[in-house]
């Protein structure tokens, strides 16, 4: 038990130090992560934009966070609290008791979300999905 105390404790303060260091950073001063796929396509994945809307979220500016990747500001919480419930299950029992009680359609559903999502905001018409630039 207490060493799933002493790791849970540190990766808190791991993600605590990593939240801190995104929250401080300014604009375009290299806390975003680039896109491999976007570098070598051009084209939008479902994650581009990601780390500046956390950014945007630290700020408490949601409006900027959906311009710059709606999906992941709308899954934030469901994701804060699949986690929150993997740590939970992790200090009680030692393992993962969550993710068994998810059914597989679920996990389906989720990733076809994502795809659509990748496409879509890379065709003209829904070029408001695009990630905005700084």
């Amino acid at each position: 038990m207490k060493k799933r105390i002493a790791i849970t404790a540190a990766a808190a303060i791991f993600a605590a130090a990593a939240l801190l260091y995104l929250y401080f950073t300014g604009e375009g001063e290299g806390a975003g992560i680039p896109c491999m796929f976007h570098q070598i396509t051009g084209l939008y994945c479902s994650g581009c934009g990601s780390s500046r809307a956390l950014r945007s979220i630290l700020h408490f500016d949601f409006y900027q966070a959906l311009r710059y990747n709606a999906i992941f500001t709308v899954g934030l919480p469901l994701l804060a609290a699949y986690f929150g419930a993997l740590l939970v299950s992790y200090i009680r029992f030692g393992k993962d008791k969550i993710s068994e009680k998810i059914p597989q359609w679920v996990i389906y559903f989720f990733i076809a979300i994502a795809l659509i999502y990748g496409i879509l905001r890379n065709i003209p018409a829904f070029s408001f999905l695009a990630p905005i630039t700084l």
